[in-house]
């Protein structure tokens, strides 16, 4: 072990060394094995990366601007970033206590290292002491302390609430090193600090970044319209390494994706920020674009308020469930292209998924369910939802339609424009919602279907999922933790609370000159390594 070195220098912790052991005896895969190691502060590098996770590229050249076509929404708080692109654009000023790349590997940021404690309740942060703020101030602990304890007050309204519950106490321990204490153990405490709403902004920010945006990123604001553009410029004092691009335009083009590929094809953008099944066809069909695919732990979820009437029965919930035909939604709604999912939201591209099997579709018992509930003659009930990513939500939605029909159950779509279901999506009783990747299942599951959690739509409450979720996020041991989201998925499963029908396949498309942009399954994207050829 004496090649292998945390980020910190100091010694390697025990589960560390254990993995080494498993990953000798080939007990772990080497992707499981970097991802662990990563978590506990060892560096990637040192621990061997491997040739498949590595992108051979050309030597970049500085210089140029890129135009890249997504929404431009409001950005005000960085902890209450709702969609990914508000998110993206803070990203560009604004940065995280660690990056996790496109292949789900943990690496120094903000943080250059990381320690944690034999029980993996108190991490020790260890903070690049180069960064400084755009306005001249220097990246100091109080900052760190400053965002944490934002996120987790009592009067916070941000997701981060729910999945830092853990955290009890934010300390600085150095001039340039702060100390998180959890309640629990939580061994992807480091990933976790890359989630969309953790970018960390300035100790005197009072509330809209936009009116005053300073940041540590090698980019600075310099005009934002929403639902026109956002532009940005490099930084030349930055403290990292410098940006290739020196400005960044983002270019609102609308709701219509078909839109955004003619603009692609037609050299007036360079990248797109997401494409869907939809517009498959015409991508192969157009010339001068590069069409970029990707599996992704992103999907739709139907589900069921349970302390609403009648799915506060979960006989009504099962029924629903047998009803439902996961199979033929993907292969009309998405064509196939994608996953089946199995109504327990953990993907198999993530890394803790445990391969628990999906109750088959039975009309007829689902039928008798709702005939012992009290509804004999079948049932009505409404859908909302927005086709917040595209038609594809509603052409899901109408497959279901027609599968809930055979066992009497009479289904109303209510379509609303995205713009209003997004402030309702987590009021209405049925509802179907997009939810984006993320790293690991239990990230998802912990903001999902936590009891009290943030984003917790379903206002599940089950004692039991809740405790054995804390026992799978305790385990950094990849094989260990699978095992144990075995009881966590099946216990979802069992209580019947959403219909998942798939992981749908990613899409998006960029011109043929633009390198180094990476087709993250989160879609965080960083700029500061794109270039133009």
């Amino acid at each position: 072990m004496d090649e292998f070195k945390t980020l910190s220098g100091t010694p390697l912790h025990p589960q560390a060394k254990a993995l080494q052991q498993r990953f000798a005896t080939g007990g772990i895969d080497r992707r499981g094995f970097l991802r662990g190691m990563a978590w506990l502060g060892v560096a990637v590098g040192a621990a061997g990366a491997a040739p498949g996770l590595l992108h051979a590229q050309e030597t970049p050249k500085s210089g140029g601007r890129l135009r890249f076509a997504c929404q431009i929404q409001e950005i005000t708080d960085p902890m209450m970033a709702t969609w990914i692109e508000s998110s993206n654009l803070f990203r560009n000023c604004l940065e995280f206590l660690t990056f996790v790349d496109e292949n789900n590997i943990t690496h120094p940021y903000l943080a250059k290292s990381w320690t944690a404690s034999d029980d993996l309740t108190v991490w020790d942060f260890e903070l690049d002491e180069r960064a400084t703020w755009s306005n001249g101030d220097a990246f100091l602990p109080e900052d760190v302390i400053f965002n944490i304890e934002r996120w987790i007050a009592p009067d916070s309204q941000s997701s981060n609430k729910s999945a830092f519950e853990a955290i009890t106490k934010v300390e600085k321990t150095g001039d340039h090193a702060v100390r998180i204490t959890l309640s629990r153990p939580v061994a992807s405490l480091p990933e976790q600090l890359y989630s969309h709403t953790c970018a960390i902004a300035h100790r005197d920010f009072a509330g809209n970044w936009a009116e005053n945006p300073v940041g540590t990123g090698p980019f600075s604001l310099v005009n934002h319209e929403v639902g026109r553009q956002a532009i940005f410029r490099k930084r030349e004092d930055y403290w990292g390494q410098p940006a290739y691009l020196d400005e960044l335009q983002y270019i609102d083009l609308g709701a219509d994706i078909t839109t955004h590929l003619a603009a692609l094809s037609s050299g007036q953008v360079d990248v797109l920020y997401r494409a869907t099944i939809a517009e498959y066809d015409l991508m192969q069909s157009l010339p001068n674009i590069q069409i970029l695919t990707g599996k992704a732990a992103h999907t739709l979820a139907i589900r069921m308020q349970v302390d609403q009437a009648p799915f506060d029965d979960i006989r009504v919930r099962k029924a629903v469930q047998l009803a439902a035909d996961n199979a033929q939604m993907l292969a009309i709604a998405y064509r196939g292209e994608g996953d089946l999912g199995a109504n327990y939201h953990v993907s198999q591209v993530q890394a803790d998924y445990a391969p628990v099997e999906a109750i088959g579709r039975d009309v007829a018992a689902a039928k008798a369910l709702l005939a012992e509930a009290g509804y004999p003659d079948g049932l009505d009930l409404e859908l909302t939802l927005g086709n917040t990513q595209g038609k594809w939500e509603q052409d899901t939605a109408q497959v279901l339609q027609q599968n809930l029909a055979e066992a009497g159950i009479r289904l109303k779509l209510n379509v609303l424009p995205a713009s209003q279901y997004w402030p309702i999506w987590d009021k209405v009783p049925f509802g179907v919602t997009y939810w984006a990747h993320r790293p690991l299942g239990t990230m998802t599951l912990d903001l999902a279907y936590r009891s009290g959690g943030a984003w917790n739509e379903s206002h599940y409450a089950n004692p039991a999922f809740d405790a054995a979720l804390n026992k799978a996020m305790a385990l950094v041991d990849p094989e260990q933790r699978r095992a144990a989201m075995t009881e966590v998925e099946t216990i979802l499963r069992d209580d019947a609370v959403l219909v998942q029908p798939y992981w749908p396949n990613r899409f998006s498309a960029a011109a043929p000159n633009v390198r180094g942009f990476v087709l993250h399954p989160s879609d965080f994207f960083r700029m500061d390594g794109v270039w133009l050829a």
